[in-house]
């Protein structure tokens, strides 16, 4: 077997699939990095999706580091119709502050692990990818043509944006009407429904009120706390357009998130 058919074959578990609200859990490191630690298991999210990668702890028998970034590598490509750019599989790596750097000299393979997340960062990423969603939803709805422009997204704890090939620049008549159409779909309140499809845990689809939108993040089960959001476009040159939210009314709840049953 080749190096690289053994890193394909190398597969982190992905704990926040099993419970998004698993705020920590114990694992070992299945190998030490260059730059962070790859653990058997994680509650961890990695930056995909647009979503920003979560933040957190890993303690160990030397000592506690800090996790500043986690990134996904290998998997194989999902080969589902409507999925784009998501991976089956994969190793997951929690890329360690640079003050930590110098302890991964003492880590070493099989030793025990604790990795906890920052769970107010991960409510906000939640709260603004289901956000984010809203957002997009309104805006196909209004242009049907955007959902084969879709160009890129970024969801981050205070605001999510989508970027567009356009032929025509949104107005802000166009602007208000997809504000208009984000908040009408939040204010039905009906249940997020987040799911694997066909039994591919990485193959992940976001429905409401039936729309359904391919997405691996993470996501409220309802959008009432998400409250009314605000949307603006941005101008990105000739035939390129973004469309911004915020959402200044949210409220934080971290009060599900918990500890592994013992």
């Amino acid at each position: 077997m080749n190096a690289l058919n053994y890193e394909v074959l190398r597969n982190t578990e992905k704990l926040y699939y099993k419970d998004q609200y698993l705020a920590g859990a114990n694992t070992q490191v299945t190998r030490v990095h260059s730059d962070g630690i790859e653990l058997q298991s994680t509650v961890a999210y990695p930056e995909g999706g647009g979503q920003e990668a979560d933040v957190g702890t890993i303690e160990l028998p030397i000592g506690t580091v800090r996790f500043v970034w986690v990134k996904k590598l290998y998997g194989s490509p999902i080969r589902l119709e409507g999925f784009k750019g998501g991976k089956l599989g994969g190793i997951i790596i929690h890329s360690l502050h640079p003050d930590d750097l110098h302890l991964l000299d003492e880590v070493t393979v099989g030793m025990p692990a604790r990795v906890t997340i920052d769970i107010d960062r991960r409510e906000r990423l939640t709260l603004s990818h289901s956000a984010s969603h809203f957002l997009y939803a309104a805006a196909i709805g209004l242009r049907e043509e955007l959902k084969q422009w879709t160009i890129g997204c970024h969801i981050k704890e205070d605001s999510a944006r989508f970027d567009f090939l356009v032929e025509d620049a949104f107005t802000a008549e166009d602007v208000v009407e997809i504000e208009r159409r984000a908040n009408e779909l939040i204010a039905c309140d009906a249940p997020i429904e987040h799911h694997a499809v066909q039994g591919l845990e990485d193959a992940r689809l976001w429905t409401y009120n039936g729309i359904e939108i391919p997405c691996g993040g993470t996501h409220l089960e309802s959008p009432r706390r998400i409250g009314r959001v605000s949307v603006r476009r941005k101008r990105l040159g000739k035939g390129k357009e973004r469309l911004i939210c915020v959402f200044p009314d949210a409220e934080i709840d971290v009060s599900t998130y918990h500890e592994p049953a013992l």
